[in-house]
């Protein structure tokens, strides 16, 4: 595993130089600036790379390598600079501006991954009584499995179909705010957490890797990202996968069985991928060719509906009344690559102004969440300068595609460089903190710890909007630690032996 490791570093210490070079004379501002930044963002990424720390090291390490040096090199290479959602394009000027903060951030994650390795350490003893839920699956594999699969298509088909929750559209319906809320949470953390409870279970008490529990749970978060059209699911599979990695010993066929995980990955990604954007892409013409000709396009609509009951259409009239985009699938992934990461450009939006100190970060954790206007964010620096970000009311569907700033960027709208470094110190700290609970409570189940980092070091990559409302996430979290918790160490002489277990 440490070779492996040290093959990954070699890569990215390569790929860093390289590319570095290459955008150094294109970068606009002070080359030292640049130098450093690079050298400090890929120093901690490649720091984080070790089978001694944590997940949320990595992960968050990870996020931000792609969010600010990854995305302003490629910027350098391939889009001649222009930052996607800087502000106005005159920003760029004060890129020097923006490098100097990131990298305070950036030391002070770094400062919290040392001292965290130093005085927190994840030393967790793995009790060997098996809890009255794991005796439970074990016995009864086939039909939980078969169950299972059963409810987590009922969850994917109801979210899909009834529009309950889907990544960049608000759908103003009258379900149950309580149908809603369990149907989301259990899309996002649920589902995922028991499939994390079967494979452990097999892997701690059997000493295996079942492969059919093993594609189980990576069709079940492949079904579930597709369902909110997410196009985010080969950063989840590939965070659960790489939790196996702390499994090496009891996976046999090493080669054979990453090879398969890998083929599997990349065609779940490209069939999610394919269906997102196809289906994304439509929503959003439909709700464009709505609001711009309404009473054309309702009287169109119920056209298109009459023929198709008829059952007597040619080719041509069905095309001649289908709403067409001319945005290609190839042209969306590929933009994505480069300017799906949040990072250098929300630092570079709000360094160009005069806007930063105290008074603004306190106003901006009053924001509430909101259907019809921009962000406090985009009005603030100007994101929107261009009118690119309307929100646009469709007949079924609105489309909100809000802009986030990421944690780093949101606490320097205090324009303070001390509040930014002890702030992003502690939260370091505090999530780190929180894998390590996740371990003690789940028996040490590393790839429970894996998927709970991976959301949360995504969410504080992409956090800013509507701040005050992150004790619903946080409740979130909490809830599926409690139940990993009760899954993992429940157990009753009573059950146990009313369903006669060992």
């Amino acid at each position: 595993m440490k070779n492996i490791f040290n093959i990954i570093k070699f890569i990215i210490i390569i790929f860093a130089i390289v590319f570095t070079y290459l955008a150094f004379d294109k970068h606009q501002g002070n080359s030292f600036y640049y130098l450093l930044f690079s050298f400090l963002i890929n120093l901690l990424f490649i720091y984080s790379l070790n089978t001694e720390k944590l997940f949320f090291e990595t992960f968050f390490a990870g996020l931000i390598w792609l969010g600010f040096w990854f995305k302003y090199t490629m910027s350098l290479m391939y889009m001649r600079g222009t930052l996607y959602d800087s502000g106005p394009l005159f920003n760029i000027i004060n890129i020097d501006k923006a490098l100097i903060p990131s990298m305070v951030a950036i030391s002070a994650i770094f400062l919290g991954f040392v001292i965290r390795q130093k005085f927190l350490n994840f030393n967790i003893n793995i009790r060997d009584q098996r809890s009255f839920f794991e005796k439970i699956y074990l016995n009864n594999k086939n039909l939980i499995m078969f169950l299972f699969i059963c409810f987590f298509l009922i969850i994917a088909y109801f979210n899909f179909h009834f529009n309950i929750y889907q990544k960049g559209f608000i759908y103003p319906h009258n379900i149950s705010s309580i149908v809603v809320n369990f149907i989301k949470w259990m899309i996002l953390f649920g589902l995922t957490t028991l499939t994390c409870f079967f494979v452990y279970t097999e892997v701690l008490r059997l000493k295996k890797f079942s492969l059919l529990t093993v594609l189980v749970a990576f069709t079940e978060i492949f079904i579930s990202y597709t369902s909110m059209l997410s196009r985010l699911l080969i950063l989840a599979h590939a965070s659960i996968a790489y939790s196996y990695c702390k499994y090496w010993n009891e996976i046999k066929n090493k080669i054979v069985f990453f090879l398969c995980l890998f083929f599997l990955i990349i065609t779940m990604f490209l069939a999610n991928n394919y269906f997102s954007n196809d289906y994304r892409i439509k929503y959003a013409t439909d709700i464009s060719s709505f609001e711009k000709h309404k009473d054309g396009y309702i009287a169109k609509k119920k056209k298109l509906e009459k023929l198709l009951e008829s059952k007597n259409y040619t080719k041509e009239q069905l095309l001649e009344l289908e709403t067409k985009s001319d945005t290609s699938r190839g042209k969306t992934s590929l933009f994505l690559i480069i300017n799906r990461w949040i990072g250098i450009e929300s630092m570079l939006a709000i360094v160009s102004t005069d806007k930063l100190n105290f008074d603004l970060f306190f106003e901006s954790l009053k924001e509430r969440k909101i259907t019809g206007n921009d962000t406090f964010y985009e009005k603030t620096f100007y994101i929107d300068y261009d009118h690119g970000k309307n929100v646009m009311f469709g007949e079924k569907r609105i489309l909100k595609g809000n802009t986030l700033p990421g944690i780093i960027t949101f606490l320097f709208y205090s324009g303070n460089y001390y509040f930014l470094f002890i702030s992003m110190f502690i939260l370091t700290l505090v999530f780190c903190l929180l894998e390590i609970i996740c371990l003690r409570v789940s028996n040490k189940n590393m790839i429970f710890a894996a998927f709970i980092s991976f959301t949360t070091a995504f969410r504080l990559s992409n956090f800013g909007y509507a701040p005050s409302d992150s004790h619903l996430y946080l409740i979130s979290i909490a809830a599926s630690i409690f139940l990993m918790f009760i899954l993992s160490n429940y157990r009753s002489s009573f059950f146990n032996k009313l369903f006669r277990l060992n």
